[in-house]
């Protein structure tokens, strides 16, 4: 009777995510890459670079790494050493939600930093406020602020949150309600976290408006950075938006 139970359920469509994308990332980080460039997506699984700001170039070369073989991966590596990839080789890293899950992250970035050529492009989106989901574990978090800091190796293009007060909210309260109502059955919450998000989902849509407010910065998530590798002498081009003349506003609408 549970196994006919379970099968049911699997047939049940998806509930809808918490996240909403309240502003788009405009210029994308693919804007800033040359012809046929070279894009490694770092904890990536089967991705193939496309995300929300956009699918990678037609023309691209996509590496998909990451630390345990599966479905599209092209490089099986441990992020803090990817000593198997030359140094100024790659145009364009992204690493989506993974810092979060390494037991350095500074080392990571290092070694991103490393492989990138010259005048190549990072693009870190990592959660702030979110609950624990170990993949394998998990260990830091990094508010939009933080992240710049994680990153001050690089030339700042761009940098702030893409998920508001709204959805940021909406996903802890699925979580803590699923919790409150399990019973301590891992089954249950597992059951609890689908209903509550089809329950609630219209709680996200609010960032609508609520993520442009003035003081939305103070619940976020999914913040961003998107950034260049300097040369040898330090040329780039100007620094857009930096972060010392940030105001808390332009943490809102970056």
């Amino acid at each position: 009777m549970i196994d006919i139970l379970k099968r049911l359920y699997r047939r049940l469509p998806s509930p809808p995510s918490t996240n909403y994308l309240y502003r788009e990332i405009r210029p994308s980080p693919y804007d800033f890459l040359p012809a046929r460039p070279v894009i490694f997506d770092i904890g990536s699984k089967d991705a193939r670079g496309k995300y929300a700001f956009g699918a990678a170039p037609p023309d691209a070369k996509v590496v998909c790494v990451d630390i345990e073989p599966g479905p599209g991966v092209d490089l099986v590596a441990d992020a803090h050493d990817l000593h198997m990839v030359p140094s100024d080789s790659v145009d364009f890293v992204a690493t989506i939600s993974v810092l979060e899950h390494v037991r350095y992250p500074h080392k990571v970035m290092s070694e991103i930093h490393r492989i990138l050529k010259p005048g190549g492009i990072v693009y870190v989106n990592v959660p702030f406020i979110f609950p624990y989901h170990a993949d394998p574990d998990d260990f830091y978090r990094f508010s939009y602020r933080g992240i710049a800091i994680l990153c001050e190796a690089f030339e700042r293009i761009d940098s702030g949150f893409n998920r508001g007060p709204a959805s940021t909210m909406h996903h802890l309260l699925v979580h803590f309600l699923a919790l409150l109502f399990s019973f301590n059955s891992r089954t249950l919450y597992g059951v609890n976290v689908d209903f509550f998000q089809w329950l609630l989902f219209w709680v996200k849509y609010l960032d609508r408006f609520l993520a442009r407010y003035r003081m939305a910065y103070v619940i976020h998530s999914g913040s961003y950075f998107i950034g260049r590798k300097l040369g040898p002498s330090g040329s780039g081009d100007r620094i857009l938006n930096p972060p010392w003349q940030a105001s808390e506003r332009e943490g809102v609408r970056e």
